[in-house]
Formats: structure tokens, sequence, C-alpha cells
């Protein structure tokens, strides 16, 4: 693997370069470290001119901290200077608007670790690129939960049936919210969806279809890329065929959800739903049998996510 290293523009603003140690033929860590620049949403002349328009602690201070920038996810990055780090979660932001916030941490973590000292605007740090397995790893390991500080919009397709046999499975289709509270894990999930279960016995006597439209309130938290809510939901039902009726049913859902990254903002969902109703209807067929709507249901789907920060 070929790693390059650049130092940029450090004498054209009057600043001494790291020059190599005497007699020891090592050179001096660069004062800011790009791992695997690649996979980072902005370049390294980007993020020099971003950090130019900031003001940190100078290199010629003692003790100065070294820092590092690294992808941590799709959108995401971790930041470390010294031994502070901070995950930055950037969304679609790239080239000068993802480096310019990149910037701000850097200069926000080097000023807390350097209180006391006198600011002045930065020089044009050395870059140097060097592709890490492990630190790209352990930068993954500071990432916070899924969908950090950004909303995320969910479409999911997948059926559901119910325990009993006269509960006929049906065809779903739901899409919804998942509005992170803050930094924290804890998630707000509004969401509708559709239930349809095309016409069967048709043309005789115990000929029935059922279509519903569903309205949820979930809320839960969410454990790195996996989703675990729970809440009410309302639905407005239509029984067709020989018998037809409508009306509403009510009941509780708990839902979990994994989302494994397509790209910076898309994802594959898979789901599973168990729903618990308080009421049901229950239609009669001429001779033995019927269809019901459940008492306790279960449903399976799979579909993709979309992520943006708010």
């Amino acid at each position: 693997m070929v790693v390059a290293v650049a130092t940029i523009g450090l004498s054209l603003l009057g600043v001494r370069p790291a020059a190599r140690a005497a007699g020891s033929g090592d050179a001096p860590p660069a004062p800011l470290t790009l791992t695997d620049p690649d996979a980072l949403p902005f370049s390294d002349t980007q993020l020099q001119q971003a950090l130019l328009a900031r003001l940190l602690p100078s290199p010629d201070e003692p003790g100065p901290a070294a820092a590092s920038v690294a992808a941590a996810g799709p959108g995401v990055v971790s930041v470390k200077v010294g031994g502070q780090s901070r995950v930055v979660v950037l969304g679609e932001r790239t080239g000068p608007a993802a480096a310019r916030v990149v910037a701000l941490v850097i200069a926000e973590l080097m000023t807390a670790r350097s209180a006391g000292a006198r600011p002045t605007p930065i020089s044009s740090p050395a870059l140097r690129a060097e592709p890490s397995a492990e630190t790209a790893a352990g930068a993954r390991a500071e990432l916070p939960p899924a969908g950090g500080r950004g909303w995320r919009l969910a479409v999911v397709g997948g059926a559901s049936k119910g325990l009993g046999a006269e509960e006929l499975p049906a065809a779903t289709l739901d899409t919804g919210l998942v509005i992170p509270h803050r930094d924290s894990r804890w998630r707000l999930s509004p969401s509708v969806g559709l239930s349809f279960m095309p016409t069967r016995n048709a043309g005789t006597l115990n000929e029935v279809s059922f279509v519903s439209a569903v309205a949820r309130l979930l809320g839960g938290g969410a454990w790195g890329p996996i989703d675990l809510l729970a809440g009410p939901f309302v639905s407005a039902y239509a029984i067709g065929g020989a018998t037809t009726h409508d009306g509403f049913l009510f009941g509780g859902e708990a839902l979990g959800r994994v989302a494994a990254p397509l790209s910076r903002t898309l994802r594959l969902a898979v789901e599973a739903r168990l729903d618990g109703y308080a009421n049901r209807v229950r239609v009669r067929w001429l001779g033995e049998g019927g269809y019901a709507t459940p008492r306790v249901g279960v449903g399976i789907g799979i579909g993709v996510t979309w992520d943006w920060t708010s």
C-alpha cells in the first residue's frame, strides 16, 4: 500500500516546518493526521482552508496537541485531539461545508485542551495520510446510536398474520420517521401503514377481502444499528365480500428493526412487528370456518431507510 505524506504551505505562512530530530533521523508527529483520506467527505486542501479561518493554540506553544481525523461510518467522522475525541455527524455535507464543521471541532478540542494558552491563527499543519484499519475500527466503536442527530425515514414492505387459523395473512406497506431526542439514544417514531388481503373465495357466499390503514406513535431507543420501539396504534378497516363491515381496531405494537448501510445516507432495513389488539371482528361463513381480524399478529418486512440531519 502506498502512503502519501504532504506538508502544505508552512514556509509561506512564516511558520517553522517540522524538522527531523537531530541525529535521530525521526520526524516529530505531524500536527494533523488524516486516516484513510479517500473515505473522508473532504480533501486535505479543503480542511487546510477551513483550519486557516479558525483560532487554535500556536504550534510553538509547549506541548502542542496532535490531531487526527478518521472516517467512522457513512456521514460520520471521528476527531481526536490529544486524549480527547469526538464523533462528528456530517450527514450529507461534503467538501468545504464538511471541512468547516470538522475544523470547528478541532478548534474547540484544542482550545479546551490548551485553556490558558494564547490563541493565535493556526498555520497550515502538515497533513499525513496513513490508512489504518485499526484506527478506523476504533473510530467506528465510538459511533453514537444509529441515526446520530439525524432524522430517519423508513419505507418497508412485508406481510403479517394473526396466530389463529381464521386470521389470514395480508400484505403490508409501512412508512415512518425515526426522530432522535437530542444526543441521546431515545427515539420517537410516528408511522402510517396499509394492510391488504386480496379477495378469497370469489363468487361464493364465503367471499371475503380486507383492507386497513393504520397510524402508530412508537417510542424507544437505538443501540447501534438496532431500533427497538413500542407504542399504541389505531387502524381503520373495511371487510368486503358477502358480508361487509368497517370500523376501527385499537391496540399496541412492539417493533425491532436492524439497518445496514448501503451508502452515506441509505440503509437496508429488516424489521419484525408484534401487534396486540384490544378488539377484533369475526365473519362466520356458511358451514364451517370464517374470517377474523387478529387478536395477536406478527409481521416481518424488508425495505430501506434514508438519513438526513435535522
